[in-house]
C-alpha cells in the first residue's frame, strides 16, 4: 500500500509545475466562463426598424 502512494511524492520543480498547470487550466475555464457569459449578438443596424406608434387623432377615427 505505501509503494501506492509513492506515486503522490514530488519533488519541489514537480510540485511547482502541477501547480502552474492547475492554475492555468483554471484560469483558461474562467476566461472561456466570462466571454461566453458576457457575449451579446450582433444585430445589423438595419434590421431595427422604428414603428410609428398610433396617434390619438387616429385612435379617434378607429372608433
Amino acid at each position: 500500500m505505501k509503494r501506492l502512494f509513492r506515486i503522490f511524492v514530488l519533488s519541489k520543480s514537480e510540485q511547482r509545475t502541477v501547480v502552474l498547470i492547475v492554475l492555468t487550466l483554471i484560469v483558461g475555464a474562467l476566461v472561456g466562463y466570462q466571454r461566453r457569459a458576457h457575449q451579446f449578438p450582433i444585430q445589423p443596424a438595419t434590421a431595427t426598424e422604428p414603428k410609428a406608434s398610433p396617434t390619438p387623432a387616429g385612435l379617434k377615427d378607429d372608433q
